[in-house]
């Protein structure tokens, strides 16, 4: 199968991690599924009007067209509708004629998945990870953005959320197609079993962008403030994407800092090494589909305590840590309390043993291949 890539999430070098689940995906393909990314981005210093540049991933080329981008926004993307068809030609010419469109979140690059389905033919499925869909965002998947997406989606041949929580949020909208949940996968040869470790202090991590409207990072700063006033045998990693000098501030003013500890961005290798530190993993998100920092923690045997939102609690039971109410301080406390006392009485290999059977990238892989074959023998 001959399967393109457009990805409305791609990581760049200015936001390294944006959309890698994405890529993490089309890499865990089997060998019959010859993948190629398709993408068009500004060029920096770019002296001609475009340039291709064919990048060799673990399991795909990445064919990135990059453009020196008019000033004028309405032109801006018109060339870059241009360019996109020229990709195309060009994956056509060099590559091979593609089967099947994969479209990895809907929106903005759905509008040429389903163009180029109008036009040429070529049928798309679409993998879902974006929260607009979620109750909490309802003020901002409205008017013509949520016409468009809703348009793009019904007419996918076929749509995969990675949670069937978040599936639900998309019928709530209007989207009334076939569906097949598919849920993030994990690399379990770099996420491996990890045993807790005998310590004075017990690590809890945390991993996230740290935007607050979502992951509310204040919340757990202000329930570590009590529970520093309680206890003194944690401390909290924090691993995060961008900067956070108010939330610095506020370990400061509050005299936290040998309780928070900011470590900034990490590789896959250093992430996975932090969860092998770690006694227990932490979420107090707002609002989630299917955390893939979680996916982690189960692969590395690392109980997690989280919010249930999203499709969290599809695959966080007892057995594997502990569910509270999204918001609730309170309860955020006591599970802290709680996993500070108890974490080392989790079965960490039967953890890793379901991550293993649940996320492992080849299944993940082979479940998309399926999904691909159905579509294309309809």
């Amino acid at each position: 199968m001959n399967i393109l890539h457009l990805l409305s999430w791609f990581p760049t070098p200015d936001d390294p991690t944006l959309g890698n689940f994405c890529v993490r995906m089309i890499d865990a393909l089997p060998e019959d599924c010859q993948s190629v990314i398709l993408s068009v981005c500004d060029g920096k210093d770019l002296k001609e009007s475009f340039k291709v540049n064919e990048i060799k991933g673990l399991h795909h080329t990445h064919v990135q067209i990059a453009i020196r981008p008019p000033k004028n926004k309405a032109l801006r993307k018109l060339k870059m509708l241009r360019m996109y068809q020229y990709g195309l030609r060009y994956v056509k010419k060099y590559f091979f004629q593609p089967d099947l469109i994969h479209l990895h979140v809907a929106y903005p690059l759905g509008q040429l998945a389903l163009l180029w389905h109008r036009i040429h033919g070529y049928p798309y499925v679409m993998t879902e990870h974006w929260t607009i869909y979620q109750p909490q965002n309802k003020d901002v998947l409205v008017g013509r953005l949520k016409k468009k997406i809703v348009n793009i989606a019904n007419h996918a041949s076929l749509i995969m959320p990675v949670s069937l929580d978040l599936q639900h949020c998309m019928e709530g909208h209007g989207v009334h197609n076939r569906f097949k949940v598919i849920y993030n996968l994990v690399n379990t040869d770099v996420f491996t079993l990890s045993k807790a470790l005998e310590r004075p202090k017990k690590h809890i991590l945390h991993i996230s962008t740290l935007r607050d409207e979502a992951k509310n990072f204040s919340g757990i700063l202000r329930v570590v403030e009590q529970l520093r006033q309680q206890r003194n045998d944690f401390e909290l990693h924090v691993i995060h994407d961008y900067e956070a000098p108010e939330f610095k501030a506020f370990v400061k003013e509050h005299h936290l800092e040998d309780d928070v500890i900011f470590h900034g961005k990490k590789t896959s290798a250093e992430v996975a090494q932090a969860f092998a530190d770690s006694d227990f993993f932490v979420l107090f998100s707002n609002f989630e589909n299917l955390p893939c920092v979680i996916v982690e923690a189960f692969a590395s045997g690392v109980p997690v305590l989280s919010t249930a939102v999203g499709g969290i609690a599809e695959i966080l039971s007892p057995e594997r840590g502990i569910l509270i109410p999204s918001g609730d301080e309170e309860a955020l406390l006591q599970g802290m309390n709680s996993m500070l006392d108890h974490s080392g009485e989790y079965d960490r290999a039967a953890i890793r043993d379901y991550a293993v059977n649940t996320f492992a990238a080849p299944n993940i892989g082979q479940q998309i291949a399926a999904a691909y074959k159905s579509v294309l023998e309809q």
